[in-house]
């Protein structure tokens, strides 16, 4: 192995490196959440829209079964 493999986790040089900080002013911070927020929030969009087809999607498969074989209706009604 060579000394200066930057995959060797044990390295005696990679072990005194200190990890990168960055200073950013408060308005650019801002700016950067805000910007994380509006992604974080198309998203969450996303997901929703998504989980509302899927949900539609169930609700048509069960009307579906329950047109198809209206016998399953009648004995859920007497079960309960």
């Amino acid at each position: 192995m060579n000394v200066f493999d930057l995959s060797f986790p044990f390295d005696p040089f990679m072990t005194s490196r200190r990890p990168s900080v960055y200073v950013i002013s408060d308005s650019e911070m801002k700016a950067y959440k805000q910007k994380q927020a509006a992604a974080e929030i198309i998203e969450l969009k996303r997901l929703v829209d998504y989980h509302k087809t899927q949900a539609s999607r169930l609700e048509d498969n069960i009307s579906q079964l329950e047109k198809d074989y209206p016998q399953l209706t009648a004995s859920d009604a007497q079960d309960t």
